[in-house]
């Protein structure tokens, strides 16, 4: 099973489908790849065919994120996934939590009390958590992305200075 590559990952959301419950990958473009995987399976996955280990991502994280919960998860500058409640379980023990890609948030709308995350391909997702907790999870997401892109343009440079 081949997963979308990392810069084409917009979100990773559990959804209830007629085949049971499965998770769907959307990308940049908006279209969707459903999996028979859970989402916990598939960010694996991904860690894997990144060499990179989930937990000391979580750690790595936790060290200048100050959370202990719902952690975001910088793969790369291209995949920070901020992790956002977003269906209500129908039994005991499914997945309520997907994951959306900060490079392809465009921004958040409130409307009464519902919070929506508008993707950069225009697609819109409602949140189960309130405004002021899913900009906090912004906020750490966007303070991972630009701690990965500053190590790039760290190395980039360094590179360029050898040539």
């Amino acid at each position: 099973m081949e997963i979308i590559r990392d810069r084409d990952i917009a979100a990773i959301l559990p959804r209830y489908t007629c085949y049971g419950d499965r998770t769907v990958i959307i990308d940049a473009e908006g279209h969707e790849s459903a999996y028979s995987l859970k989402p916990a399976t598939l960010l694996a996955k991904i860690g894997s065919r990144n060499c990179k280990d989930l937990r000391l991502l979580r750690i790595w994280a936790r060290k200048y994120t100050y959370q202990r919960l719902w952690i975001p998860l910088g793969f790369s500058w291209e995949l920070v996934l901020i992790p956002m409640r977003v269906r209500d379980s129908k039994i005991n023990g499914d997945t309520t939590i997907g994951y959306f890609n900060f490079v392809y948030i465009n921004r958040l709308e409130q409307e009464d009390s519902q919070v929506c995350i508008i993707m950069e391909n225009g697609l819109k997702f409602p949140i189960l958590w309130g405004l002021t907790t899913v900009r906090k999870h912004l906020k750490d997401a966007m303070l991972l992305h630009s701690m990965l892109t500053h190590n790039l343009d760290d190395m980039l440079w360094s590179r360029l200075h050898r040539a």
